[in-house]
């Protein structure tokens, strides 16, 4: 029996029954193979949307049980998401999350607690107004948006493409902010294109300047080269001390397939896009089936007093 995931419009694989994890099919894993099981998990790093969130966009009570499990047992769990700033923040605190979140697909990095700046890794002075421009000639009719760590700016046309997004500002164009402001994400839309069909497009003019992914159907998004969730674990996971094989990580769109590579155990929850069950060892329960809280219980020690359990 298969299942039509309504994000992506593809068929993915029976569910597992709630709660539960089940491996991967080989079909599912193709990039994975080869890949030695972890050690002991210290480290869980989450998307958001379409992953920790159920469709409502919260996160269920007995999800935010195990992530307060986690902690306790010395588990960290990160939230990496293509999220701006303003929306990643206003979400962590709205649960009462802590510690470090990830936004714009790995460039940024803040506390969520106080906001404060961890970490930036943006296009360089001039780069972003190039790719704009270029984008803008090689596609007519595309609409673009603009992330900076300050704030997300939207052209009206994008808006009316994709009109249930984070929150912004609406202008007739973009252009890039200040230096003191670095683009962090460049968001483009068409009226006519699909998003395979517009990736294409903007690949063949934009080269190895921007990274192109995306975390919905609607739209793209580009990153500054070297940018993407797999990096942002990296990151994490060095400035913790751990190794990767320590590392676990949890996603269902194609932004989320570079930290599934990166990481020791890497999680699809059952709504994923096809491409990212592929990255997968395992197939968690949906979102809304609170596939998380599964891959949680998984890692968590046995009992009290027993260290974090191998996979």
């Amino acid at each position: 029996m298969s299942n039509t995931n309504a994000r992506s419009g593809v068929a993915t694989s029976q569910q597992p029954a709630p709660g539960e994890a089940r491996p991967s099919t080989p079909a599912e894993r193709t990039a994975r193979r080869g890949r030695r099981a972890p050690a002991i998990v210290r480290l869980v790093c989450t998307d958001l949307d379409g992953t920790l969130l159920d469709s409502s966009g919260a996160i269920r009570e007995r999800t935010l049980g195990t992530l307060a499990e986690a902690e306790r047992a010395g588990i960290a769990v990160v939230g990496v998401t293509g999220r701006p700033v303003r929306d990643t923040l206003d979400l962590a605190r709205r649960h009462g999350l802590t510690g470090p979140v990830v936004c714009s697909n790995g460039a940024v990095t803040v506390d969520a607690e106080s906001g404060r700046l961890l970490d930036c890794r943006g296009f360089g002075p001039g780069d972003a107004a190039g790719i704009l421009r270029a984008v803008r000639d090689a596609v007519p009719g595309v609409a673009l948006g603009v992330d900076s760590v300050s704030g997300l700016r939207l052209e009206t046309a994008f808006v009316r493409r994709v009109p249930n997004t984070w929150r912004h500002v609406a202008l007739e164009g973009v252009s890039a902010p200040a230096d003191a402001d670095p683009v962090v994400k460049i968001l483009a839309a068409h009226p006519m294109l699909l998003v395979d069909e517009l990736a294409a497009l903007i690949a063949s003019v934009v080269g190895d300047r921007a990274v192109i992914t995306r975390s919905t159907g609607d739209f793209l998004e580009m990153s500054a080269p070297g940018v993407d969730k797999g990096e942002a674990l990296r990151t994490l996971a060095e400035r913790s001390g751990l190794p990767l094989e320590r590392t676990a990580a949890v996603g269902d769109m194609p932004n989320d397939i570079p930290m599934l590579r990166a990481a020791g155990l890497a999680a699809a929850v059952a709504n994923a896009h096809e491409d990212t069950l592929r990255a997968a060892d395992i197939v968690l329960p949906s979102n809304d089936d609170e596939g998380v809280a599964a891959l949680i219980r998984l890692v968590l020690p046995r009992a009290a007093g027993v260290e974090a359990c191998r996979i």
